[in-house]
């Protein structure tokens, strides 16, 4: 009759298994989630995607305004001040002038108590409002047309 130790022995080494089992599971959902992630980053950066937006410039004082498109995803500030991702060098924009964020799959524009305010559709921008496509926005001298 085998003694006790060759149990123990026997024990500590399917212990030790599981112990492996359970760390290779807990890496592979690790993994998973991490793979996950990044497949969903990935479909939020792709150019032209219906996930990403642009601003068209489609008037403008300023000559190096003039037709530029900028394209963005997430979201998108627009003043006078340099840190801003549109900068318009107009005294009637302010420093930061408006901005606009992704909630979800709507894209929301939010006028940030200029002085000079935002219009959306020749109309003063009074809350936050959901761009629609083609939806036109005018900020001092520069007007912009959204399009997703």
């Amino acid at each position: 009759m085998p003694d006790l130790s060759f149990f123990l022995k026997v024990l500590s080494v399917i212990f030790q298994y599981g112990i492996l089992l359970v760390i290779y599971y807990f890496l592979y959902l690790l993994l998973r989630l991490i793979y996950a992630d990044l497949r969903a980053k990935a479909a939020v950066k792709k150019p032209g995607g219906s996930k990403e937006a642009v601003l068209t410039v489609i008037e403008s004082a300023e000559e190096n305004l003039q037709s530029r498109r900028f394209a963005f995803a997430v979201g998108i500030a627009i003043g006078r001040g340099q840190e801003n991702d549109i900068v318009i060098d107009d005294a009637y924009v302010s420093h930061h002038h408006a901005v606009i964020s992704q909630v979800n799959n709507l894209y929301i524009i939010e006028d940030l108590s200029s002085v000079n305010h935002t219009y959306l559709n020749d109309k003063v921008l009074t809350q936050k409002t959901a761009l629609q496509n083609g939806d036109i926005i005018k900020i001092g001298f520069v007007t912009f047309k959204f399009e997703r």
